[in-house]
């Protein structure tokens, strides 16, 4: 909401005239006490989600994640992990009418180079007014405009916004070692979610070539046997050393 007032803005929640400072971004309402944030179009609600994974979870969730199928074998026995450091990031929230109901919408309100953190689902039910964590907790500064989320929320075809929202998530920022390489993933504090950009990653050309070879040797005898009895047999034959060569890649890459 833009108030045209320079010294004065209404708070979302219960339409109060708050008093307005040269530089003030964060407030609290004087009439209701729901926290604001100030940017340059308005003031919205300002929320953050509780930490519920202290940093032995978070490291607990880093290694399950390693030990998934999306990464390189034994990630999680053979890589270091150095750091797992509290950061409270900040998103923005869009509620919207959607096929009859309503659907929450994240973009991020900070520059990061992990995309899933537009895909994260936030629980209305956890939302808090915003209060600072502890000291050790880094607070990354909101420096994305409200209206640059608004217009990628638009690019994406949300445009019925009924409620717009400033809400700090609660991430752990986990740096690892892997073969000489230095990686990061982000847990998410409130579900223990792992976000990662950039990681080692299992290799898909061994299961390429298994499949390959599988669909030329299959092809061969199809077209060269023309007796189903022999053909069957030949495809029972081919296909055990088939299934023990994908077996040994499974279990080496």
């Amino acid at each position: 909401m833009t108030d045209a007032r320079p010294n004065t803005i209404d708070c979302p929640q219960c339409g109060g005239e708050n008093s307005l400072r040269s530089g003030d971004r964060l407030l609290a309402c004087a009439f209701c006490g729901a926290a604001l944030f100030v940017d340059r179009s308005g003031a919205v609600g300002h929320y953050w989600l509780p930490r519920l994974l202290d940093a032995e979870q978070a490291r607990a969730a880093l290694r399950r994640w390693m030990a998934g199928n999306d990464t390189v074998k034994d990630l999680d026995r053979k890589s270091t992990i150095e750091s797992v450091e509290p950061v409270s990031f900040p998103v923005w929230m869009f509620r919207s009418r959607h096929g009859g109901g309503e659907a929450a919408y994240i973009e991020p309100a900070a520059p990061t180079p992990i995309p899933q953190l537009a895909d994260l689902t936030v629980p209305a039910g956890q939302l808090r007014p915003f209060e600072e964590e502890a000291e050790d907790v880094a607070r990354v500064d909101a420096t994305i405009p409200l209206e640059t989320a608004r217009q990628w929320l638009s690019e994406r075809g949300i445009e019925e916004v009924f409620e717009t929202s400033l809400v700090q998530l609660p991430l752990w920022r986990c740096r690892y070692s892997f073969d000489g390489g230095s990686y990061q993933a982000l847990v998410d504090g409130s579900t223990g979610e792992v976000m990662a950009a950039v990681f080692p990653e299992k290799a898909e050309a061994p299961y390429y070539l298994v499949a390959a070879a599988g669909l030329i040797l299959f092809g061969i005898l199809g077209l060269a046997i023309t007796n189903p009895l022999i053909k069957l047999a030949a495809y029972a034959v081919t296909g055990l050393p088939l299934a023990l060569i994908a077996y040994f890649v499974a279990r080496r890459v």
